[in-house]
């Protein structure tokens, strides 16, 4: 079974600031877009149970990653 899931992100730079800083950890089989009108991870895999796991780890970080830039914003 061949599974695909994407993760889309607010358009604009908030969306793109967490792409931004997930991408580094992102496997061979995801893909990020940062475009003028869409922010997305899209995930490829053949098991549940991965697909499971990675989307899990991603919105976890992708939660960190915007409460920092949410704080890093009210500091500035």
């Amino acid at each position: 079974m061949k599974i695909k899931s994407t993760l889309k992100l607010p358009v604009g730079q908030r969306g793109k600031t967490i792409i931004e800083s997930l991408r580094p950890d992102n496997l061979a089989n995801m893909e990020s877009k940062t475009l003028y009108d869409e922010n997305s991870i899209t995930l490829r895999t053949e098991k549940l149970s991965s697909l499971i796991s990675v989307m899990d780890d991603l919105l976890m970080n992708a939660k960190i990653a915007e409460d920092l830039d949410i704080n890093g914003a009210k500091n500035d």
